[in-house]
């Protein structure tokens, strides 16, 4: 080694393993930052994969998180997920994951969540939707309080991958459920059903919603054309939003003329029970049933049983303002229940 001035240059070989040192710590910083090669599996005290929350947030990046598990309360748990990186034009987003207490019907009531006829629900051994930006599953009952409690997740950018979203939000459902020791969720939810269609498409006569025998052909206008979006019987849950073609301002086309539900998946009916106020009543036509709403009940059958529920659109309020032929509304749910009565096998209303 030689000296200048008195002091020491360092050798080649000095150089060299600074040089490496330099280098791989610029690789581990880059690692850190941008890849989730020095992330943890999972993610808020274990409840989120972090592979699942990197597959559902578009692009590459780093994902970290804000949760610190199952809260005392469970209501309270929170898990806020963000992909970063500092690649121009890598991936971006971030997901808030958390448990909330709600009613039993609420994907086709709860105005915070989409149109239910966009949905694309899983129904079995696990009980969820998805949706383009939101997605849900329900907690097994053990975990339920008053109330029915679900497990939420909300992207700040659109999903196109709805089994990954499925996969990742049973995912952390079930380690909920195993740490709060309310239960287990199944693994694996199976493939979501897409809507047939999520925007309006001509429906088939005698067959609206892919319910045999259902029609509202004689109950709307003449010469009016009738459009469905949605999804379509027979499944576990469907939701479907009947439309009448152009006969409409914009604003309520948009909304639809009515929008019918069935669900007949345990969960949801055990759910959809505890409903304030659900009573024993009579369906149309004098059966008896469990009453949620008056346009909302839970039918028995032979195998199991239906929940069925009917929601009107601005526009069915727009074409009884400029038709006053238009039946009220009770003559919808009556061919509605009647048909669903038939294709389910709930026996034929009056007997």
């Amino acid at each position: 080694m030689t000296t200048t001035a008195g002091r020491a240059r360092p050798s080649w070989k000095v150089w060299a393993v600074i040089a490496v040192l330099v280098v791989v710590v610029a690789g581990l910083l880059h690692a850190y930052r941008n890849t989730n090669v020095l992330t943890a599996d999972r993610l808020c005290g274990g409840l989120v994969s972090a592979a699942g929350a990197d597959a559902v947030l578009p692009g590459s990046g780093r994902v970290s998180a804000e949760g610190d598990g199952v809260a005392g309360h469970l209501p309270d748990t929170e898990c806020n997920v963000e992909k970063s990186s500092v690649v121009l034009g890598a991936g971006k987003g971030s997901l808030s994951i958390r448990v909330a207490e709600e009613r039993g019907d609420f994907p086709f009531v709860d105005g915070r969540w989409p149109d239910p006829a966009r949905a694309s629900f899983f129904s079995g051994p696990v009980t969820g939707a998805v949706y383009d930006y939101d997605a849900w599953v329900l907690l097994p009952e053990k975990c339920w309080t008053t109330k029915p409690v679900i497990l939420e997740a909300h992207s700040s950018e659109p999903v196109s991958d709805t089994t990954a979203f499925s996969d990742l939000i049973t995912d952390a459902a079930r380690a909920i459920a195993a740490k709060a020791a309310c239960g287990d969720v199944p693994k694996g939810p199976g493939t979501p059903l897409p809507p047939r269609s999520k925007s309006a498409r001509p429906a088939s006569e005698g067959r609206l919603c892919g319910l045999d025998g259902f029609s509202v052909r004689s109950q709307v206008p003449a010469d009016t054309d009738v459009l469905e979006a949605g999804q379509a019987a027979p499944a576990g849950l469907w939701s479907c939003t009947v439309s009448l073609g152009e006969d409409s301002h914009r604003p309520a086309g948009e909304d639809g003329f009515m929008t019918y539900t069935v669900a007949r998946d345990p969960l949801l009916l055990a759910a959809v029970k505890k409903a304030p106020g659900t009573h024993k009543g009579t369906a149309p036509g004098g059966r008896e049933t469990d009453v949620v709403e008056p346009r909302r009940i839970v039918l028995p059958c032979s195998d199991g049983a239906a929940y069925l529920a009917m929601q009107p659109g601005l526009q069915y309020t727009e074409t009884r303002q400029r038709h006053s032929g238009t039946p009220p509304l009770d003559a919808f749910f009556e061919s509605f229940v009647r048909s669903a009565a038939q294709a389910f096998d709930c026996g034929t209303p009056g007997r």
